[in-house]
């Protein structure tokens, strides 16, 4: 929700009202008390403008503010859409728990200072600083995380990497020999399987960057980078809770996660220009999911599977790039168990499990047919990755090519939902 405040003599609360679907800004203060959605923003940084979001009408202005409360006083209640005034102190969104490498099951870690801040190692009983080129080297051992740093070694069932002064810290955190990564946040570190288990929390839009500068190729027009940041701030806000000690991984089974951007990169002001949206669905946030390439058109979730979900049902739209510039292959499976059962349903759950024992190049995307052929499954596709919700191809081109709006392509791919802010 935005926040709430003062405007004059007015104190208006977060409430909701209705409006009619599709007015124009004309028309709108004449219609009351029908269900749909718009969101109306009153922003105190210039009290002239009160901005009317829609489904299909994106964006109308009223710039005359004594005229936009004379509208606020026709709309009459209960309603799907929210009235709040802007640029006023809200509450900071909560961090997002996401754990990390867990891919390479890691039973050594590598801790040192990203930056010139140092860091502070800390267990129930001990504490140890870092600073510079220090290093602390945790390992899985006799059921607890054992350190040693600045020359002591010390264990216990929980280690936490914080800032030495407070506030975000920069931890640089590796599996040695596999991989190392810079994160912006806190570091926790837990046993579990014989295995460590880094968790970093961190803040919501750093998060946000890190996934669209992970997920996008560079070039990618900025609308399109924007109109990813708004899907994948929505996938945090609604999908907590997908792990056990943890919300999410940074793997594509919730969202491929690396590096927060430089400021100056166009996934970071892709963030900043689209801070706190996120794509809602009968008034909740809803955990917008998208793919590299669809092949031609999305997948309603009915079609990938998905049978008997109560929400969004991701309706299938045609993707006019992906129809003349899908990537096509071609895959030959030998016939058991798991790939008569992808032929049978084509569900993305099929292809997960041929792909988690054959490798996930195995079937590179759920838009293909099928050929029998010498005892094998010969698969001719288009596309790559389930092909449901927003496609960063046909995003990027719609960007491009059409000079699409991050909204309208939001609204391409995501038809019936609407753009709203992260509880605030």
């Amino acid at each position: 929700m935005w926040c709430v405040g003062t405007l004059t003599q007015f104190f208006l609360r977060c409430r909701t009202w209705s409006v009619p679907f599709g007015l124009s800004s004309r028309s709108l203060e004449e219609h009351e008390g029908t269900r749909n959605s718009y969101l109306i923003l009153f922003d105190l940084r210039e009290l002239r403008d009160v901005r009317v979001f829609a489904k299909r009408e994106r964006l109308a202005y009223y710039t005359n503010m004594k005229r936009a409360l004379h509208v606020w006083r026709k709309i009459s209640a209960p309603s799907y859409l929210a009235l709040a005034l802007c640029g006023l102190p809200t509450q900071a969104a909560a961090d997002v728990r996401i754990g990390v490498f867990g891919l390479f099951h890691p039973r050594e870690l590598v801790v040192r200072p990203g930056d010139g801040t140092g860091l502070s190692l800390r267990s129930d009983r001990e504490t140890c600083e870092l600073r510079g080129r220090d290093e602390a080297h945790l390992v899985a051992l006799r059921g607890s995380v054992q350190a040693t740093c600045g020359g002591r070694t010390f264990g216990a069932p929980v280690l936490s990497v914080n800032a030495l002064a407070g506030g975000i810290g920069a931890v640089n955190l590796g599996v040695p020999g596999k991989i190392a990564r810079t994160f912006r946040g806190h570091v926790e570190v837990t046993l579990a399987g014989g295995e460590l288990v880094p968790v970093v929390s961190m803040d919501l839009e750093t998060a946000v960057a890190s996934v669209v500068a992970a997920e996008q190729l560079d070039g990618t027009p900025l609308e399109a980078l924007k109109a990813q940041a708004v899907a994948t701030r929505s996938y945090f806000v609604a999908a907590r809770g997908r792990h056990r000690g943890f919300e999410f991984c940074d793997t594509t089974h919730c969202q491929f996660l690396r590096e927060p951007p430089a400021a100056s990169r166009p996934a970071a002001r892709a963030v900043r220009e689209t801070a706190g949206l996120v794509l809602a669905f009968r008034g909740a946030p809803l955990a917008a999911l998208y793919s590299a390439s669809c092949g031609g058109h999305t997948r309603s979730l009915a079609d990938a599977g998905f049978r008997g979900i109560d929400g969004y049902p991701y309706f299938a739209v045609e993707c006019a790039y992906c129809v003349r510039h899908a990537t096509e292959w071609e895959r030959r499976l030998p016939i058991d168990a798991d790939a008569e059962r992808l032929d049978a349903a084509r569900s993305e759950a099929a292809r997960v499990t041929v792909g988690r024992s054959r490798g996930w190049s195995a079937v590179p995307g759920n838009n293909f047919d099928v050929v029998r052929d010498a005892g094998s499954l010969v698969l001719h596709g288009r596309g790559e990755g389930h092909g449901i919700g927003l496609c960063q191809a046909g995003a990027a081109a719609l960007a491009r090519e059409q000079h699409a709006r991050f909204a309208d392509i939001l609204d391409h791919y995501y038809p019936g939902t609407t753009l709203t802010t992260a509880g605030r």
